[in-house]
């Protein structure tokens, strides 16, 4: 009698990272083998290095859904076909955004905060002058 836990070691990391590499998702993998989705989960989060390994498959698998997006839209006969094939192709830009954000997600918000240490003595003395005058308070403010 087989477990789950001998099925996914029969598996693989090395396989399982294949699979995911070409596209396969987890769901998929795991029904393949006869086990739940949550098994699979456990036991590529049980060793740091097979959670590491399959980490990096997930954003190797983002060109993967890059060119899948691609196919479906060449391969497009008709205009009920290209509907669906934009709409596939956007789910597989999707895919590829969250599993490889930092090359196929939406621009890179930075948020930057200007901080005293960037600023000049002038510059920190105008928006120090901009404050008391804000609040009401008398008084200029000028260079020690």
């Amino acid at each position: 009698m087989s477990t789950a836990a001998d099925a996914i070691d029969a598996l693989g990391v090395d396989d399982l990272c294949d699979r995911l590499c070409s596209g396969e998702s987890q769901r998929s993998i795991a029904e393949s083998l006869g086990i739940g989705i949550a098994t699979l989960s456990r036991w590529i989060a049980s060793e740091p290095e097979r959670s590491a390994r399959v980490r990096e498959a997930r954003i190797a698998a983002a060109r993967t859904f890059d060119e899948m997006a691609e196919a479906e839209l060449r391969t497009a006969a008709d205009p009920f076909q290209l509907a669906k094939a934009r709409e596939l192709a956007s789910h597989y830009r999707w895919k590829a955004s969250k599993s490889n954000p930092r090359e196929y997600g939406d621009k890179l918000e930075i948020d930057q905060k200007t901080t005293l240490t960037d600023l000049t003595e002038e510059q920190i003395n105008a928006r120090l002058a901009r404050l008391i005058n804000a609040s009401g308070e008398a008084g200029a403010v000028g260079p020690a």
